[in-house]
């Protein structure tokens, strides 16, 4: 039996919040498919929180794993709660002013039973959306200097942050009064909200910080597989990121989830491809990551805009932009910022913003909305000026404020944000949190201190396994430092565990805080047997 073909109806136009126009603010009715869909997608932001955890822990040192992943989950604790008294009305306020929202929906009243201005979803829904994006972008700058960073401050600085910078942004952007909304900025996904402000919060964050003390022995990521797990739960929640802020499952949510992944891809690839070009022929997995954040990064401002082609071209420019700047800074030593925030997402957001103005066409906006112009693919050729000027004003006051909030907190007393710097060659993991992502750091102090282990009672710190790791790569100098609680006599027999092979060792006991601390240095010296 021959079935007769299947004719799909056109959707009635349902505007997505990033091009409605003033006409588009009545409310409409719930549309019950589409508040369903923007629930998963607020689902999947979230994954995108401890996926941004597990990205940034395996880039970092093994000794500061932990705390980057804590300081992602305390950021979605704490931004939740601001969101819910004060935050939520501070962005998208519907009747606020050109800059800052108002009490509307303070404490979250005012938003049962109707659907958010210019969307067919209920405000609950928006709500916990929203919340979602705030939280994760607060996140995002600690990349740059979470590895020296105190996070009693740190947990402050959120909830400030938050409120002083992510807030109004958002609010420029989204909310129906919004200013740089009213000059007609296309961002669909976050370019300036999330990975401009973001990116120029590290800038700032790394900037103020200064750099470690310990830089080039923690420059090396320690779990290549948790960075990929981050990897992956990043680009499967940004599917929801930027498909979610269509506000409906029409035609163009679809496009927006196609090139999407189509610029992740695209930018892994390429980034991948120079790296193995100018780093000895080898297909870098930490290469092909990074360059797909770019690629997402990028195409978040532009996904609803542009197509499929356009996507790919995305990609290509973030990847090979992104990634020049992060190796020129690497190999200049200009700034320690630790995970290349600003070069990723600073940069990304920018070049995403940028090419909006160039690539955005009417044919891919008109799938759910009427009446937004698109970019120099339609002939308007003020919308990249357009892109630039909202770019410029949001980087700079993501930049000035969050230099302003460190330079103030760090003069309170019990605020300063830098640890010592014992603390910081020990970890933040012990020294902020007294705890280890890994056990055998446990296992091997306990055996230390019941005299079972290799230096007979002396408990090996971070930098004596490092010392370990070296000297197992073939490395000419190893040193270890060694904490003695309480202070014993440490023999070179002790020290044999360390001090393998063709080398010399030697014990100098100095005075630290009121501690007795014992270095073991070993050296190469040739031929022959230890000492």
């Amino acid at each position: 039996m021959t079935l007769p073909p299947v004719v799909a109806m056109p959707p009635a136009p349902l505007p997505s919040l990033a091009s409605l126009s003033a006409r588009d603010l009545d409310p409409l009715p719930l549309d019950l498919p589409a508040n369903a869909f923007v629930i998963v997608c607020s689902a999947l932001v979230l994954i995108m929180i401890p996926g941004l955890g597990y990205f940034y822990s395996g880039l970092s040192h093994h000794k500061n794993a932990l705390v980057f992943l804590h300081l992602c989950m305390l950021s979605l604790a704490i931004v939740s709660v601001q969101w819910f008294m004060w935050g939520f009305s501070l962005a998208f306020s519907p009747n606020g002013g050109p800059f800052i929202g108002n009490g509307y929906y303070l404490g979250l009243k005012n938003i049962g039973g109707t659907t958010y201005p210019g969307t067919v979803i209920s405000t609950d829904v928006f709500v916990m959306f929203q919340a979602m994006f705030a939280a994760l972008t607060a996140a995002l700058p600690f990349g740059s200097a979470a590895d020296r960073t105190r996070i009693l401050p740190s947990m402050l600085f959120i909830l400030i942050w938050t409120t002083l910078v992510y807030d109004f942004v958002a609010y420029w952007v989204w909310a129906p009064n919004g200013w740089l909304r009213a000059r007609g900025y296309l961002d669909f996904a976050g370019g300036c909200p999330v990975e401009v402000v973001s990116g120029f919060a590290g800038l700032a964050f790394a900037m103020y910080m200064g750099p470690r003390r310990t830089r080039l022995a923690d420059e090396k990521p320690h779990n290549l597989s948790f960075m990929v797990l981050g990897t992956s739960l990043l680009w499967f929640g940004w599917l929801g990121f930027n498909g979610g802020s269509a506000f409906n499952s029409s035609a163009r949510a679809g496009m927006a989830v196609l090139v999407t992944n189509l610029a992740a891809s695209t930018a892994g690839l390429v980034w991948m491809f120079w790296d193995y070009i100018y780093h000895g022929h080898k297909y870098s997995c930490v290469g092909f990551c990074l360059g797909a954040v770019a690629g997402l990064v990028a195409i978040t401002p532009a996904a609803g805009f542009v197509e499929p082609w356009a996507g790919v071209i995305v990609g290509i420019v973030s990847a090979t932009l992104c990634r020049t700047v992060a190796e020129f800074n690497k190999k200049r030593g200009l700034l320690d910022d630790t995970l290349d925030v600003f070069a990723v997402h600073g940069l990304g957001g920018v070049i995403g913003n940028l090419l909006v103005g160039v690539f955005a066409t009417s044919s891919i906006i008109e799938l759910d909305t009427t009446g937004v112009d698109g970019g120099w693919l339609n002939k308007n050729w003020k919308q990249l000026g357009v892109q630039a000027y909202a770019t410029a004003v949001c980087g700079a006051w993501s930049f000035t404020m969050t230099y302003l909030i460190f330079w103030i907190m760090d003069r309170i007393p019990g605020l300063h944000f830098r640890v010592k710097e014992r603390h910081e060659r020990e970890g933040l993991d012990h020294a902020q949190m007294g705890e280890y992502a890994y056990n055998y750091h446990r296992t091997v102090e306990a055996d230390e201190r019941n005299g079972n282990g290799p230096t007979g009672g002396v408990p090996l710190s971070d930098i004596a396994l490092d010392a370990i790791d070296k000297r197992a790569s073939g490395a000419s100098l190893d040193t270890a430092e060694i904490d003695v609680v309480p202070p014993k006599p440490v023999s070179p027999h002790h020290l044999r565990g360390l001090c393998s092979g063709n080398t010399q060792s030697t014990i100098i006991v100095e005075e630290d805080d009121g501690r007795r601390r014992k270095t073991a240095s070993a050296r190469k010296v040739g031929s022959g047997s230890a000492v």
